[in-house]
């Protein structure tokens, strides 16, 4: 598809976690397609390779440190592009936390981690997203991944679902919330195509009248590195 045709080409568009795997990836994405691309990662080392990396494709990129969990970073984050841009256009947030730990093992300092980097970050972009992106727009929202079906996962994506229902009714309808639960954890662009296509084409003009969705996007495995199959083969 053409700039033209996903409309995307001068908008202002955020993406948290963009330091790093599925945040890195869309940050690239959106900024080939013409975006102007806030790139916001609480490492300001990783926010600001990830925005010279998508100056280099061509594209206006600046980086801003900031954690989407601390509500004091959400607030300086959303004045700074108000500073800069007087605008924003949409918010891609990727969700920076999961678990591995079985459900009998979860530890209580771990759950609160979980709440606090998925669900609060989401309710802290909702929240101030409704405010700036009022004359429309979208929030488009990275949910942790669905290979992992522990009780403690499963309530943390139903909470950001949760949200993502609930802001739905409240927005304007010229503003578009959807979420995107990937399979996997993020492998590197060329795996993770499905997820980028998914997420830039819910930020463009081709999914106007799509709110309040949560999208399942199956990925393909990457290839293990070699020394897995040695590992493998010395199994009995």
């Amino acid at each position: 598809m053409t700039r033209d045709l996903l409309g995307l080409s001068g908008r202002i568009v955020m993406v948290t976690g963009a330091g790093r795997g599925y945040g890195r990836s869309l940050a690239h994405a959106y900024g080939r397609n013409g975006a102007t691309v806030v790139a916001v990662d609480p490492d300001v080392e990783l926010a600001t390779g990830v925005a010279s990396e998508v100056e280099e494709l061509g594209a206006t990129a600046i980086p801003i440190r900031g954690d989407m969990a601390v509500v004091l970073d959400v607030m300086n984050t959303f004045d700074k592009v108000e500073e800069l841009f007087g605008t924003l256009d949409g918010i891609v947030h990727v969700t920076r936390a999961d678990s591995k730990t079985p459900f009998l093992e979860l530890l209580e300092s771990e759950w609160y981690d979980l709440l606090n980097a998925d669900v609060k970050s989401s309710l802290y972009v909702m929240q101030h997203g409704l405010r700036y992106l009022s004359g429309g727009g979208f929030v488009t929202v990275v949910l942790p991944p669905s290979g992992r079906n522990q009780p403690h996962v499963l309530s943390i994506r139903g909470a950001v679902a949760g949200l993502i229902e609930g802001t739905t009714q409240i927005f304007p309808e010229n503003v578009r919330v959807n979420g995107i639960v990937p399979s996997r954890d993020a492998s590197s662009s060329e795996y993770d195509q499905a997820l980028v296509r998914a997420a830039v084409g819910l930020g463009s003009m081709v999914s106007e009248g799509i709110r309040g969705q949560v999208l399942e996007v199956l990925l393909p495995e990457p290839p293990q590195p070699p020394e897995i199959y040695d590992l493998l083969r010395e199994l009995p």
